[in-house]
């Protein structure tokens, strides 16, 4: 009988013991109850707010609107002209020989053919130069003659003859004159030629021959 309330007192005595163990906290593992605080209104500050100069700002991207391309035209084909031969032209003109007498000048007519405008007068002129056909008229120039160009400008007809025309001049101040006014009243039959001036390889002169003054522009003779 003793021997068994021993042992029923000892199971007592555990069960206490085992009921303490569960209550109480174990040390070193008691955390302290945290509670959590109440939001605090952000402060407010006076000044601007500094952005930060490190901070890499990030782009929004754009919407790229729709390009539309336009087709590129092509280039229109450039017609090259035709070569065309050059058009001769003739026209019937007055030329001016001394009689033979060698007192007036006669106009006579004759055809000349020119392709550039600038060469009817140079073909005038060198009919000139050649012995007329006509049995009543005479030449004037010189053996050996050459005219270098003709030029016309403002009205005014330059006329270049090679060094040789003053060398080879054989007439007095009658022949003088006869050429050179056979020369002016032939070109001014052109409406555009109002007076001549006369030149040696590309030089103004004074006289031909020594006789007629050709310092200045001549002028149409009547006869």
């Amino acid at each position: 009988m003793t021997r068994k309330i021993l042992m029923l007192a000892v199971v007592a005595l555990t069960l206490i013991i085992c009921g303490c163990e569960q209550e109480l906290p174990q040390p070193g593992n008691v955390q302290p109850k945290i509670e959590n605080p109440s939001p605090q209104p952000e402060a407010k500050s006076d000044f601007p707010e500094i952005p930060d100069l490190n901070k890499t700002p990030v782009s929004k991207p754009m919407d790229n609107p729709a390009t539309t391309v336009e087709p590129v035209p092509e280039p229109t084909p450039v017609e090259t002209p035709a070569y065309t031969e050059p058009v001769e032209k003739t026209i019937d003109v007055k030329v001016y020989f001394p009689d033979d007498a060698g007192i007036n000048l006669v106009a006579v007519n004759r055809k000349i053919t020119y392709i550039d405008e600038a060469d009817k007068y140079l073909a005038a002129v060198k009919l000139l130069m050649t012995k007329p056909v006509e049995t009543d008229l005479t030449g004037i120039f010189p053996k050996g003659a050459k005219i270098n160009s003709i030029k016309v400008a403002n009205g005014t007809a330059y006329v270049d003859f090679d060094g040789g025309i003053t060398k080879n001049f054989v007439g007095g101040s009658t022949g003088e004159e006869m050429l050179i006014n056979s020369v002016v009243n032939t070109l001014t039959e052109f409406k555009e030629v109002k007076q001549v001036r006369f030149l040696i390889d590309g030089q103004e002169i004074e006289t031909l021959a020594g006789h007629m003054d050709l310092s200045a522009p001549l002028t149409r003779v009547s006869q």
